[in-house]
């Protein structure tokens, strides 16, 4: 018969760990909280991709990820040094937000040529100011959302702090064929020629699908 190599026991004074190595067994005492935290960790929850704007939902212990679609449509974005917003046409974009325990949550934004069906699909840098090439997002000062939103998987909120901030010249470069210095000035064209839609070719590839942003692949 194999003897096992933990023993959790619990005590009306604590919890104790036995733990076996060969003939070796030792015993120290563990605190519950941390126990309870490494056994949630190995139940996985995911949706698998979904059918509405809400792509996937997975939770693993303590860490939870929202993927959410946002179809292409006209936006109004303010930058910096303008009182009136441009009024401009972005491409699908999607917003990915992880959260984990009491810690700060940590996005992605990425663009799309087409709403994802699976998770293969190529991402393009977002066409937007305040983006890292990695996708993360640069916040600056900006409001974060409120606790209530991060505990559901809607992100509209997400969405409306993020493009409704006033975006500077940071991380602007890099995002368009046709302006690769300063995607703002894409922006500020697009606006002037009053384009209906955000031009697909003109998106620059990640070369990541989003299961290899979620870590699925390598």
């Amino acid at each position: 018969m194999e003897q096992p190599s933990l023993i959790l026991s619990f005590y009306s004074f604590g919890v104790m760990l036995h733990k076996r190595d060969g003939d070796r067994v030792s015993e120290y005492p563990v605190d519950p909280a941390q126990v309870a935290l490494a056994l949630s960790a190995k139940v996985r929850f995911d949706t698998g991709l979904l059918s509405d704007n809400t792509l996937l939902v997975r939770q693993e212990g303590v860490k939870k990820v929202v993927v959410e679609y946002r179809p292409p449509q006209k936006t109004g974005l303010y930058l910096d040094g303008s009182e009136t917003a441009l009024r401009v046409p972005l491409p699908g974009l999607l917003l990915i937000r992880v959260t984990a325990e009491d810690k700060n949550p940590q996005y992605g934004v990425y663009a799309v040529k087409k709403r994802p069906v699976t998770l293969n699909e190529p991402l393009f840098h977002a066409p937007l100011p305040n983006v890292f090439s990695s996708g993360n997002i640069c916040w600056g000062t900006v409001q974060r959302v409120t606790d209530t939103a991060l505990q559901t998987t809607n992100l509209a909120e997400d969405w409306a702090v993020l493009l409704g901030s006033r975006f500077n010249d940071h991380g602007v470069g890099g995002k368009s064929k046709s302006h690769p210095m300063d995607i703002r000035q894409m922006l500020i064209a697009l606006e002037k020629r009053k384009a209906r839609a955000y031009p697909k070719s003109d998106l620059l590839p990640v070369k990541k699908t989003l299961a290899q942003v979620l870590g699925d692949e390598k």
